[in-house]
């Protein structure tokens, strides 16, 4: 079975558009940090400006699960990504491939367990669309500092703070400029080999949390296959932020909850938040219109823990602009957000926030996006809870997404 998307249609009437207007100009509303080259040392600015606080990461050694072996996959010339992979995968039968990616903790192992848990509940259960050959993989994103020795002279490790979640370039192997980004190009581009994995029908990449940081933005700038034609599958569940393709921000939120303004944060459409001062991909540098509708067609899944509520995680100016304190809301209002800038038919009564003067993008959109965002009723901050609902089942395994709780007109 190869998973597919839904696209809503239609033109959003009566819209109550509220936050910022965007200028005549070509590019209004539109990063284009033209004076990047797309591979040199770029940071996000949360990595700039962020605490260094490494409370509660994985700094011990790391062991391949049962049923997991911890390998390495070639990204470039002398740079390997470490992946914790399915022990003795079945590449001419497997139909399905997962990358799982962890959290803040840096703890593959722990999220290939979980997704492979996941899998083999499905399949015992019979569950319709689970592959009981699915091949599982989870990157591994090193912290340079703090798992010094645990990785070799060729696997790539990050920053301390986690600017693998944005796309940064790696710091190892010394001199590389390929990013998280690029490692997950190459691990997408090895299951797209038709030679090694003749029945290969789907592809789905999924983050929770931290792991969700890297996937809302994957799915805006992953490089599109060279070769193979198997389906690929975005699902980001819970992330602190994504990056916005304008300026606008949500002025006011149902809660009440006081948003900070332009003028109280300075980076707030930096990237990661936004498109200022992004510096693109090995696929080159595109506007921020064009990355819009690259995310639109793609088959992206948001998924969301309605009790995910804590004022926890990204508490910077610049996540709070993008709906407050709650993981829930930010993400409630990311959905609302792509739709009204695509101007679809989707029914928005009742989401979170208010928006003005966000500009009319049509144009590329035709009124359709394919997002789609299943709420998780009962679940908090927890990637197991989320992804073995009967919502994360159908994102996962299925092709139709149920949409979960939606609020009362």
């Amino acid at each position: 079975m190869r998973l597919q998307t839904a696209a809503s249609t239609g033109v959003i009437s009566l819209l109550t558009l509220v936050g910022n207007s965007v200028s005549a100009h070509p590019q209004a509303g539109v990063e284009h940090a033209a004076s990047h080259h797309a591979h040199l040392a770029a940071r996000d600015i949360r990595t700039e400006v962020a605490p260094k606080n490494t409370d509660g990461e994985r700094h011990d050694e790391l062991k391949a699960p049962k049923g997991s072996k911890l390998t390495s996959l070639t990204v470039g010339e002398g740079v390997e990504i470490a992946a914790f992979w399915s022990e003795d995968p079945k590449n001419d039968e497997a139909s399905h491939a997962y990358i799982m990616l962890h959290g803040r903790m840096r703890d593959g192992d722990d999220y290939w367990t979980t997704m492979n848990n996941i899998l083999q509940s499905a399949t015992e259960a019979n569950y319709p669309g689970a592959d009981d050959e699915a091949i599982v993989v989870a990157p591994q994103f090193f912290s340079e500092k703090l798992n010094s020795g645990q990785y070799t002279d060729k696997q790539m490790a990050w920053e301390d703070v986690n600017g693998w979640q944005a796309g940064d370039p790696a710091l190892h192997p010394k001199g590389t400029k390929l990013t998280s980004f690029d490692a997950l190009d190459a691990i997408v581009e090895e299951f797209m080999d038709e030679d090694k994995y003749p029945n290969m029908a789907n592809i789905t990449v999924v983050g929770h949390g931290g792991g969700a940081q890297l996937n809302v933005r994957y799915a805006v700038v992953a490089k599109t296959p060279s070769k193979g034609t198997a389906h690929i599958r975005y699902i980001h569940g819970d992330p602190s932020s994504a990056a916005y393709f304008t300026r606008n921000r949500a002025q006011s939120i149902d809660s009440g909850e006081k948003l900070p303004t332009r003028d109280e944060c300075e980076y707030y459409n930096h990237w990661r938040y936004g498109f200022h001062d992004f510096a693109g991909t090995a696929d080159g540098l595109k506007t921020a219109k064009e990355y819009f509708q690259q995310y639109i067609t793609r088959d992206v899944v948001s998924i969301v823990g309605y009790e995910d509520t804590a004022a926890s995680g990204d508490q910077l100016c610049m996540a709070l602009m993008q709906g407050g304190s709650k993981r829930r809301d930010r993400n409630l209002i990311w959905y609302q957000y792509v739709n009204m800038l695509a101007r679809t038919a989707e029914d928005l009564t009742g989401f979170p926030a208010t928006f003005d003067d966000l500009p009319d993008w049509s144009d590329v959109s035709h009124n359709q996006a394919s997002l789609r965002l299943t709420v998780v009723e009962g679940a908090g901050h927890d990637a197991e809870d989320v992804f073995s609902s009967k919502e994360g089942r159908a994102a996962l395994f299925g092709t139709d997404v149920p949409t979960g709780w939606r609020p009362e007109a």
